[in-house]
């Protein structure tokens, strides 16, 4: 029976189960040595209606050309094909399967209700031309199924979820490496040109083995000082990561073997700086599992519901502001600066400029949202979704409404010395520590006229957003 591999979002060969299984059961059914066709869908259409911003496609398509030749080295004939969004997605696998010919397609589940949807498709397609499917659980450390509440339901608030996510860990209690008995090498397919927006990446690593050896410095040497630097934006402290969990270049598997390391107890017993950034590890997993457990967060609707309801201004002038840095808020400008000019955004920026924007000038937050996703390398769906739905409390779990974060104090709190502002904000170089976080009567004692006025007033925005949330909480 010959095998064959579906790659989609887990573009890596270490702690991939549907890897693992396809080489186990090719050398079983053909010997050591025979090759392993797989397949890998760009999707322009799909990626286009998903927001997906030109530099996360730069990164993913510089991957592809590294990652297709670690695949030969080990004997998997990697194809990349371009099939213009999901519904060509059936079609398109199962001519691949018939011309390889193959008898069995290994893949790695995927939980939004798009991505959902498809593989029913393609299950039910190649079903029809007697070809066995087998998915495994290889994205996330706990799959949905693995994780229900006393009562059989999903957890809708995350500290439960994160108590029964780190039992399950617990009770894996299996973190060997799996070594693999590679087929011979064969040649890499061509990798095809694709004419798709791009923006360069080249600042982030790709191929596997470039991103696990990030993974190794970043565990061995600053995971412990996480919680102590995870807020301060100007230290760059934190992992960096993220990009390569979302393109699924990195497991989380992985990465919780290398905290492993740390304790015997895993995953107790950490440092609390490796305990925090685990944690982090399980809001991602806490999302992907609302995804797959309430499908109306797929079709851009509040997971409380009443809050549909709420009456967002539509004024684009102040979203256009919003978006290009020229709030009159330092830190705010911050940030959205650096998301325009480098496709990231530390993440404690990405609280404030979220909560700005929905609190402070009451637009949708559904538009930061795809703002968000059409800029970042690291834009993830579900975890982008759940961290708007956070900060414009209409989330599960979500920041209780009457919590609107003063964007000067935040400034304060995060950036005491202004360093960050200053960098991205290259008018307010010269303003004094004193007066960085809210320059306006400085600038206008030095003559400076190039850095915009405050957009609101705080305060009175942040009392019009909490009477009407109240009212709209009240009316439902």
């Amino acid at each position: 029976m010959a095998q064959a591999i579906w790659f989609r979002g887990d573009l890596r060969l270490t702690d991939n189960p549907a890897v693992t299984a396809a080489v186990k059961e090719q050398q079983h059914e053909q010997g050591q040595n025979a090759p392993i066709p797989a397949l890998f869908l760009v999707t322009p259409k799909q990626w286009q209606e998903h927001h997906w911003a030109p530099i996360k496609t730069d990164l993913l398509l510089r991957h592809l050309a590294e990652f297709r030749q670690e695949c030969a080295e080990r004997g998997i004939a990697l194809h990349v094909r371009e099939i213009a969004s999901y519904t060509g997605v059936p079609a398109a696998v199962a001519k691949f399967c018939d011309e390889q010919g193959v008898n069995k397609l290994h893949y790695n589940h995927e939980y939004p209700l798009h991505e959902a949807r498809r593989d029913r498709a393609v299950v039910k397609a190649l079903q029809h031309d007697q070809v066995a499917v087998q998915g495994y659980h290889g994205l996330l450390l706990a799959p949905p199924q693995a994780i229900s509440t006393q009562t059989g339901g999903f957890y809708k608030m995350f500290t439960p979820f994160n108590r029964a996510w780190r039992t399950h860990i617990k009770q894996a209690n299996n973190w060997q490496v799996i070594r693999h008995q590679w087929p011979a090498a064969t040649t890499a397919p061509e990798l095809p040109e694709f004419d798709l927006p791009r923006r360069d990446s080249s600042a982030w690593v790709v191929g596997e083995q470039s991103v696990l050896a990030k993974l190794r410095r970043y565990v061995s040497d600053s995971v412990a000082d996480y919680k102590a630097e995870r807020d301060l934006p100007a230290l760059d402290s934190t992992s960096r990561l993220s990009p390569y969990w979302e393109l699924g270049m990195l497991s989380p598997y992985t990465a919780a073997r290398a905290l492993s390391e740390l304790s015997p107890e895993f995953p107790y017993g950490l440092t609390e700086g490796a305990d925090v950034w685990l944690t982090e590890l399980a809001w991602r997993e806490f999302y992907q599992h609302l995804m797959h457990h309430v499908p109306r967060l797929s079709m851009g609707k509040a997971f409380q519901e009443y809050t549909d309801n709420y009456p967002w201004r539509t004024d684009k002038e102040d979203f256009k502001r919003w978006c290009e840095g020229r709030t009159g808020y330092p830190i705010v400008d911050a940030g959205m600066r650096q998301l325009v000019q480098e496709g990231f955004m530390h993440n404690r920026l990405r609280m404030i400029v979220a909560n700005f924007l929905v609190k402070d000038l009451r637009l949708n937050w559904r538009w930061g949202e795809q703002f968000f996703m059409e800029h970042l390398i690291d834009g993830s769906f579900p975890a982008n979704n759940g961290g708007w739905q956070w900060s414009a409390s209409t989330g599960t779990d979500a920041v209780p409404y009457f919590r609107v974060f003063n964007p000067t104090r935040q400034s304060e709190k995060v950036d005491p010395d202004g360093s960050y502002i200053r960098k991205w904000v290259t008018e307010l170089a010269q303003v004094p520590t004193k007066y960085i976080h809210a320059p306006q009567q400085w600038l206008e004692k030095h003559g400076h006229s190039d850095y915009p006025l405050p957009m609101v007033d705080h305060g009175e925005a942040r009392d019009d957003f909490l009477q009407t949330f109240k009212r709209v909480k009240n009316e439902f």
